[in-house]
């Protein structure tokens, strides 16, 4: 009686501190597209490579139907880059880290659509060679967005690829 009591205990303080140093981490879900306009075409077998504060740390792939879901750290510094043949390779840059942010809550996931745009040899993507967008914690609103004023600047830098691409059609 005296062990399974030991063992009782032992087991309850395990499981107190197995949820205590639990990894918190934010769901990420979404879509990948074409770049064609007004095209919603699905890309299928998209490569996400994820990296953290520059090292890469994982590689997931949207399905046959261009849809992906996985989860990142909390309290990181994280870059998604979606890559495939033939495409302009696009990157969005997770800034999870913040004073604010309470570890314990679950945080609505990060839905999104990221386009990936067509190659081609005559149009410079100079522009958009940086993370299309930037999100991060919301003090006021207590979740998750784009930052807006350098979203905003990356979208229209992409709608001028957008449009050399348009042209070349």
């Amino acid at each position: 009686m005296k062990q399974l009591f030991l063992i009782s205990i032992i087991f309850s303080f395990s499981h107190l501190f197995a949820q205590t140093t639990k990894q918190e981490c934010l769901k990420v879900k979404g879509i990948t597209t074409d770049g064609r306009l007004y095209s919603t075409s699905r890309l299928a077998n998209v490569i996400i490579n994820i990296y953290q504060f520059n090292d890469k740390i994982g590689t997931y792939q949207s399905d046959a139907k261009g849809n992906f879901e996985f989860e990142i750290e909390m309290n990181s510094y994280i870059v998604l880059e979606f890559e495939k043949e033939n495409f302009f390779s696009k990157r969005i840059l997770f800034d999870t880290r913040n004073e604010n942010i309470d570890y314990t809550k679950n945080y609505i996931p990060f839905n999104f659509e990221i386009m990936l745009l067509e190659q081609k040899k005559k149009v410079n993507y100079g522009d958009i060679d940086f993370p299309i967008t930037r999100i991060e914690y919301s003090v006021e609103d207590k979740e998750f967005f784009y930052v807006d004023k350098y979203t905003n600047n990356m979208i229209k830098k992409q709608e001028k690829v957008m449009a050399r691409l348009a042209r070349l059609h």
